[in-house]
């Protein structure tokens, strides 16, 4: 693919195209008609501020220079990306790059009459724009949800060329913000698809419990391209067989039924089909309800205490980001041997395999986009990318029974701006789907850490004995979500600059901190139920250490900072799970100890390759104990 002739004032030509919006998201696009598009594909860096590449959707599919003639782009004879496949970890140029990077790829299509094309992708890193055969057909803005383009008037019967242009570039307006605690992976990093359709079909549909009742459940199916009809559902294990009736493209049943109810440890899947003329979906679909009562996360009318782990998308080795439905399952596995009944996905949406996986292994899910750290929470375009954001993980995965909580963000600094942004984002959330619980992960810091201080920590560096430290919480997002969740480092972070402000020995003051870990109790505004969303400390797969357990980075001293954690978990009321920070270390570039880090977090239970350190062992054996009580 190559530049064909431009008039001279094309070449300082650098604006943009104007955005061409996907169309509405597919559900369910492993049950579609679809040829994949995974698989390797021709690439070009494109670094420049000012590029003529930019103009390349003006590329002629066959064009050839002739003799003589000036070509300085050219998708081919160079460098060749994985799809789906971050391109950080598949070259050397690209491992910290943030930029634009082409994309091209030839595919065949035997046109059918009355046929309908899309193009789905599960996921691009940051900003894509879609080119067919040099036309524009869709763009899209968000690294961690999937979209799609309709492409049945840009295909051509036989060869068709496919470019996308991905940039990974993230500004103060966007979601996430430039400064992340992950590495920025860029490229087409979840799978492509042509997907064939008839000329109407089912665009989405939902079909859960009803709210707060295990005897009815509700239906709800939207068509695209015809207004009206019927769709057929069956459940044969549930002698469900009834006709939806569509009206204005939507339709809504309510079935009397009381099916057996999907649980941890009995992940109930039951066989789902939707007839529509020519087109049958199939799902695998549970049912269960989740709701707060008494201070208690309740799963089916019964409290349930939710042992969890965080983790990122990140595949066990050297790959990078995980795409497969096998390397969700890798990772997910360790989280079972955890004997994890519950996993946060962390800090943006994963992918659909990662709760196909959850919803067959019965593990509940904590699902949330990357509103992380400091957004511009002012700005109304920020809420509605947020919102956006939302919907998309929300219509992709609304059917999914693992799913309990929809998390509006992470570690979010308090403001009336921020908190203003927070709760509109709850109610849309509320509006999309309230039979889930919605939760954020707040920091503890800031006016709290030094409130802690200043009535407990230093008292007992001074020798004092406190029987309890009593910490109240008073970030207002607690009050605006069903469930709080507070990230904490005790034992990691805060002893090290208190020490430091105080001029206290470092050590001595660690092991205060260390010693008086089991005397904490977190309070939380109307004794709201809450969950420990983080908690940890890094270490070096191996590292052992020249002074025991004290040995930062060591993995004695990260076993010891759980023991610790395990001591104050005991001592809440009012807690209701934890999800350790985290199952795998991971890449980030703002881990900058030489020899020890090399842009890894280590907080990590298991290095990148899968070996367990110490800690691992321990908060297997805490949440054994807890599941046999």
């Amino acid at each position: 693919c190559t530049l064909s002739s431009l008039k001279a004032q094309d070449l300082f030509t650098t604006a943009p195209p104007p955005e061409k919006p996907p169309a509405p998201i597919l559900q369910n696009i492993d049950s579609r008609n679809s040829h994949s598009l995974n698989g390797t594909w021709h690439a070009m860096i494109d670094p420049a501020v000012f590029s003529l590449n930019d103009l390349l959707h003006f590329a002629e599919r066959h064009y050839q220079p002739q003799a003589g003639e000036l070509v300085e782009v050219d998708l081919e004879n160079g460098l060749t990306l994985r799809v789906p496949g971050d391109w950080n970890t598949q070259d050397d140029r690209l491992f910290f790059y943030q930029g634009k990077v082409w994309y091209k790829r030839d595919f065949y299509v035997e046109k059918s009459e009355g046929q309908r094309y899309y193009l789905h992708f599960g996921a691009i890193n940051y900003r894509a724009e879609v080119y067919v055969n040099g036309t524009l057909v869709g763009t899209h803005t968000g690294g961690y949800t999937s979209f799609n383009c309709e492409v049945t008037e840009q295909l051509r019967e036989g060869s068709n060329l496919l470019v996308v242009k991905v940039n990974n570039t993230l500004s103060s307006d966007d979601i996430p913000t430039p400064r992340t605690d992950w590495l920025n992976y860029g490229g087409i990093t979840r799978d492509v698809h042509l997907i064939t359709l008839p000329s109407s079909f089912i665009e989405n549909y939902k079909i859960q419990l009803a709210p707060g009742q295990d005897d009815f459940i509700q239906v709800s199916i939207r068509l695209n391209g015809a207004t009206s009809g019927k769709i057929q559902l069956d459940i044969d294990e549930l002698n469900i067989h009834q006709q939806v009736d569509i009206q204005n493209g939507d339709g809504w049943l309510e079935i009397s039924v009381k099916p057996e109810l999907w649980s941890p440890e009995s992940p109930k899947l039951y066989e789902v089909s939707l007839t529509y003329e020519s087109e049958i979906l199939t799902d695998k679909v549970g049912f269960r309800t989740v709701e707060v009562k008494d201070r208690q996360v309740h799963l089916n009318g019964s409290p349930v205490f939710l042992r969890g782990i965080s983790l990122h998308e990140e595949a066990i080795g050297s790959k990078g980001r995980a795409s497969s439905y096998e390397e969700a399952l890798e990772l997910l596995k360790y989280a079972q041997e955890l004997n994890c009944n519950y996993v946060r996905l962390a800090h943006y949406t994963h992918n659909r395999h990662m709760l196909r996986a959850a919803d067959e292994l019965g593990l509940m899910v904590w699902s949330e986009i990357p509103v992380y750290w400091n957004l511009e929470f002012g700005n109304p375009q920020v809420l509605e990318k947020a919102k956006l954001r939302m919907e998309e993980m929300i219509h992709r995965d609304q059917n999914r029974a693992s799913i309990v909580f929809w998390s509006l963000g992470n570690e979010t600094p308090v403001s009336p701006e921020r908190n203003d942004f927070f709760a509109a984002l709850n109610r849309h959330v509320k509006s999309l789907d309230p039979t889930r619980l919605t939760t954020a992960a707040l920091v503890f810091g800031g006016e709290e850490i030094q409130e802690m201080a200043k009535q407990y920590y230093f008292p007992a560096m001074q020798g004092q004995t406190i029987e309890k430290w009593d910490i109240h919480i008073k970030d207002e997002l607690a009050q605006i979500v069903d469930v709080a969740a507070i990230n904490q480092y005790f034992g990691w972070y805060y002893s090290g600059f208190l020490a430091s402000a105080a001029n206290l020995d470092p050590l001595v003051a660690r092991k205060v901190m260390l010693d008086n870990m089991s005397k904490i109790q977190f309070h939380v505004p109307n004794e709201k139920p809450f969950v420990f969303s983080e908690f940890g400390a890094g270490a070096k797969r191996g590292l052992k250490g020249s002074s025991g357990e004290f040995e930062i980075f060591s993995e004695a001293y990260q076993a010891t900072v759980y023991q610790k954690q395990i001591e104050l978990i005991k001592n809440q009321i009012g807690l209701v799970g934890t999800t350790p920070w985290i199952l795998k270390d991971f890449r980030s570039p703002m881990r900058l100890k030489q020899g020890v880090q090399d842009y890894w977090n280590l907080k990590g239970l298991i290095s990148d390759n899968g070996e367990r350190k110490q800690a691992f062992f321990v908060l297997r054996d805490f949440y054994q104990e807890l599941a046999d009580k």
